[in-house]
C-alpha cells in the first residue's frame, strides 16, 4: 500500500514538474519572440533617417510629417528591448504610430515624381517594405508564444505554477490599431 501510494506521489510530482518546465519554456519564447520583435524594429528604425533624408530633398510641404516621425521613432527607440510585460502593449502602441505615418509619408511620396523614380528612394522603400514583412512575421510568431504560454497557465495546474515559473502577469497580445481595422475608403486614395 506504501509503495503505491509512493508510486503515485511520484508520478504527481512529476507531472507538476513537467508542467512548471512547459510553462517556463513558453515564458522564454515568449522573450525570444518579442526579441525578434525588436531585432525588426532595430532595422526598422535604422531605415527611417535614411528615408527621411532621401524625401526631405524633394519634399519641402511635408516638414511637420517628417518632424512627427522623427519624434516618434526617437520615442519607440527608446522602448526596444523592453521585456516587461506590463509595458509591452504599449511598446506596440508607439510602434504602431510610428508605421502608420511612415506609411502616411510613402503615400504622399507617391505625388513627388522626381522622388517616385529616385533609385535611393525607390531601394530604400523596397527595403523598409521587407523590413515591414518581417516585423510581420515576428509580430505573428510572438502572438502564437503569447497563446501557447496562455494556455499553459489557465489550464490546471498552471495557475498554481505560474508564479514559481515566473509569470506574474500575462503578456498582451499584438493587435492592430483601431484605424487599421476600419474600413477603407477608396475614394481617399484616388
Amino acid at each position: 500500500m506504501r509503495i503505491v501510494a509512493l508510486i503515485i506521489i511520484g508520478v504527481a510530482g512529476a507531472g507538476l514538474y513537467a508542467w512548471y518546465v512547459t510553462i517556463v519554456a513558453r515564458r522564454n519564447r515568449v522573450t525570444e519572440a518579442l526579441s525578434g520583435i525588436d531585432v525588426q524594429l532595430q532595422q526598422r528604425h535604422d531605415l527611417i533617417p535614411n528615408l527621411l533624408a532621401i524625401a526631405r530633398r524633394f519634399m519641402e510641404h511635408e516638414r511637420s510629417l517628417m518632424a512627427e516621425i522623427t519624434e516618434l521613432r526617437a520615442k519607440a527607440f527608446q522602448q526596444v528591448g523592453e521585456r516587461d510585460f506590463s509595458k509591452v502593449s504599449e511598446k506596440f502602441e508607439m510602434e504602431a504610430k510610428l508605421g502608420q505615418r511612415m506609411d502616411q509619408l510613402l503615400v504622399l511620396a507617391e505625388n513627388y515624381p522626381a522622388l517616385r523614380s529616385d533609385g535611393p528612394m525607390l531601394e530604400a522603400q523596397r527595403a523598409y517594405s521587407e523590413v515591414e514583412g518581417n516585423v510581420a512575421a515576428a509580430r505573428r510568431f510572438y502572438n502564437a508564444s503569447v497563446a501557447d504560454l496562455t494556455n499553459a497557465v489557465q489550464i490546471f495546474p498552471g495557475p498554481l505554477l505560474m508564479g514559481l515559473a515566473g509569470v506574474t502577469s500575462l503578456p498582451p497580445a499584438f493587435k492592430a490599431l483601431d484605424a487599421a481595422r476600419a474600413p477603407i475608403d477608396a475614394s481617399q486614395h484616388l
